[in-house]
């Protein structure tokens, strides 16, 4: 590919997107913290919404971003991922409203209040549920709409001097819908579906720098998964790639040998 052609803003834009799925990971996992319901949780939900609201505020941008790149009117790739960025802030704005309910509608000295606080914290944490899932998947799309336009313009050699399998690529990006988290004997949970994932290849992938571990917001006994800023460069350069895990005509990157795995701390 000519040296001259100018990078892809669809790069850009994919790892704007990728990086809004981790933000948006990390206030579910706050979320998810079952004191959030108590008397004593006022200011931690307020400095949440304010968080939620921030996240609400960076997917106007995402699609405003979104809407400036050129499109091949192939399919209606555009038209999808704008629907579904708006749709996003609805949803989003509509958690700011649940847990705004959660803080001026609560009376400590009320028992019926203080349920209504979690039902509240609870239809914030139902409303973002997917979004992670949803904005890895607007990645993929702008991913493809990228890969489709590199007769006219290049696309970054993120990692180029790290290739990897199709199982270590397969769980880079669901690491990057927030799924994936390790208990403290090791074990690996993809939801609540256990050792789904392979503990080898996140430690692979811990090695190549691509994934962190994060303590868990809710849970004190495991960790959270989550792509580093190079896991999500790496992401955005080859989703939707034909063949994105060879680069440089280098070969495959061969996982190690199986061995033992303790607990992630």
């Amino acid at each position: 590919m000519p040296e001259h052609l100018p990078q892809a803003p669809h790069f850009t834009v994919c790892l704007q997107i990728l990086s809004l799925a981790t933000r948006y990971t990390r206030c579910l996992d706050v979320l998810n913290d079952n004191t959030l319901g108590t008397p004593e949780a006022t200011e931690r939900i307020i400095r949440l919404r304010t968080a939620v609201e921030s996240l609400a505020e960076e997917a106007a941008d995402v699609r405003a971003a979104h809407e400036k790149l050129p499109m091949s009117l192939i399919d209606h790739t555009d038209t999808t991922i704008r629907s579904r960025l708006a749709q996003l802030r609805v949803v989003t704005g509509a958690a700011v409203d649940a847990l705004t309910r959660a803080v001026e509608d609560f009376d400590a000295a009320s028992f019926a209040s203080i349920g209504a606080r979690q039902t509240s914290v609870d239809s914030a944490r139902e409303l973002l549920a997917t979004a992670a899932h949803d904005l890895v998947a607007c990645a993929e799309r702008v991913a493809a709409e990228m890969h489709r336009y590199r007769g006219s313009y290049s696309i970054p050699e993120v990692g180029a001097n790290v290739t990897l399998t199709a199982e270590h690529h397969q769980v880079l990006r669901l690491i990057a819908t927030g799924v994936v988290a390790v208990g403290e004997d090791g074990r690996v949970w993809v939801g609540l579906d256990k050792d789904s994932v392979s503990a080898d290849v996140l430690l692979d992938l811990e090695q190549l720098g691509l994934i962190t571990d994060e303590p868990s917001a809710s849970w004190a006994d495991e960790v959270r998964v989550a792509s580093t800023p190079m896991g999500r460069l790496v992401l955005a350069a080859t989703l939707s790639r034909p063949e994105p895990l060879k680069a440089n005509n280098q070969p495959a990157y061969a996982a190690p040998s199986p061995r033992s795995r303790g607990a992630r701390r």
